[in-house]
C-alpha cells in the first residue's frame, strides 16, 4: 500500500486532496498545525498537528512512498505585509522538508502558483514558461519551486505544480468547505443586487474548480509513487484554459442569476480601486494552455465556469437562508 504524506493536510486544497484519496488504497500521512484560515481535520484520521518541518512532523513522514507539500503561508497580502516571517515558513521550513525528502529519497510535490511567471512575454502560458515573479507572495513560490526541483539532481522525482485561481467549494463530514475568492465572493454579493469589480476590471485570469484541482493532485502523487514521471518534466500547469477577466466573470454571474431569477432586475456591477492593485497582475491578454499538463496528469477537467456558476448561486442563496421580513 502506497504512504502519501500531506502537508497543510486541512487547509483548503489539502482538505479536498485528502477528500479525493481517501477513494483509493493508499495510507495517509497528515501534518498541519492548524493555524490556517481554513481549518477542515478530517475526525476519523490521525493527525500530526506540527509545523511542517518541525522534528515530530519529519519523523511522521519518514516511512511516506511521496509527500505532497501543500502547507504554507499563502496569500498576495500576507506575504507582502510579513515578508520575513513568512519566508522563515516558506523558503527555510521547505528547504528543512526537501533535505528531508533528499535523505531519505523520497518523491515530493510542490504546491506552487502561476502567479510565478509575472508579465511573460509569451502568451499563452505553458510548463516551460519561465519564472519572473512580480511580488514577495510570487518570489517565495518561485524559490519554493528551485528548492523542491533541486530534488531532481540526486534522481529524487519532483514536481511544481503550478495552480491557478480556485474556486468552489466541497463537503467535510457535514461541513461545507469553502475560501475566499473572487467567484465566491460574487456568489455572496450576488445577494444583496450588486458586484465589486476591483480596477480595472479587465485583468484576466485562469479558473478552475477545487475538486478538479484534488484529482490533480491525486493524479500527481500517483505518478510520483509509480516512478512513471517523465524526466522531461519538472512542472505541471493546474489550471482550466477558461480564461476570463474579472468584468467578464461578473457579466457571467449576472446573466447565471437572471437564468435562475428571470423576474429580477440585472446585477449592479461597480468598479472600485483595487487595494491589491500595487502588487497584482492586472495584464488583460493573460492566457494559459494546460492541455499538455491535463494530458501528462491522465485527468479530464469536470467542472466548467458555465457549468458551475447557478450552482454557486444556489448554494450562496441557501447558504443565506431565505430573506427576512422587512
Amino acid at each position: 500500500m502506497t504512504t502519501i504524506g500531506i502537508t497543510g493536510a486541512a487547509g483548503y486544497i489539502g482538505g479536498a486532496v485528502v477528500r479525493t484519496l481517501r477513494r483509493t488504497v493508499c495510507e495517509l500521512r497528515l501534518v498541519d498545525n492548524l493555524t490556517g484560515p481554513v481549518s477542515t481535520p478530517p475526525g476519523d484520521l490521525p493527525l500530526c498537528q506540527e509545523d511542517f518541518a518541525s522534528p515530530a512532523a519529519l519523523e511522521y513522514l519518514r516511512d511516506c512512498d511521496v509527500v505532497l507539500h501543500l502547507a504554507a503561508i499563502s496569500g498576495v497580502m500576507a506575504c507582502a505585509q510579513d515578508p520575513a516571517g513568512s519566508r522563515r515558513i516558506n523558503i527555510d521550513g521547505t528547504a528543512r522538508l526537501a533535505e528531508f525528502c533528499h535523505a531519505r529519497q523520497i518523491p515530493i510535490a510542490f504546491a506552487s502558483s502561476l502567479s510565478v511567471v509575472g508579465r511573460p512575454d509569451r502568451l499563452p502560458v505553458t510548463e516551460t514558461t519561465p519564472a519572473a515573479p512580480t511580488h514577495e507572495y510570487a518570489r517565495q513560490k518561485a524559490e519554493g519551486e528551485t528548492i523542491i526541483l533541486g530534488q531532481r539532481l540526486a534522481s529524487v522525482p519532483s514536481l511544481a505544480l503550478r495552480m491557478s485561481n480556485l474556486y468552489g467549494t466541497y463537503e467535510v463530514e457535514g461541513r461545507t468547505i469553502g475560501k475566499g475568492n473572487v467567484i465566491n465572493l460574487f456568489a455572496r454579493q450576488a445577494l444583496s443586487g450588486t458586484l465589486t469589480v476591483n480596477a480595472p476590471g479587465t485583468q484576466r485570469r485562469d479558473f478552475i474548480h477545487i475538486e478538479d484541482v484534488a484529482a490533480a493532485w491525486a493524479s500527481a502523487a500517483r505518478h510520483l509513487a509509480d516512478g512513471t514521471v517523465p524526466d522531461r518534466w519538472s512542472r505541471v500547469l493546474v489550471a482550466s484554459g477558461e480564461n476570463q477577466s474579472v468584468l467578464g466573470l461578473a457579466h457571467l454571474v449576472d446573466a447565471a442569476r437572471r437564468v435562475l431569477h428571470p423576474e429580477a432586475p440585472p446585477l449592479r456591477i461597480d468598479i472600485v480601486p483595487n487595494p491589491r492593485g500595487e502588487v497584482e497582475l492586472l495584464d488583460e491578454r493573460f492566457t494559459v494552455d494546460p492541455r499538455a499538463s491535463l494530458e501528462l496528469l491522465g485527468i479530464e477537467l469536470r467542472h466548467s465556469l458555465a457549468g458551475d456558476l447557478r450552482e454557486l448561486l444556489r448554494a450562496a442563496e441557501t447558504a443565506a437562508g431565505p430573506p427576512r421580513a422587512g
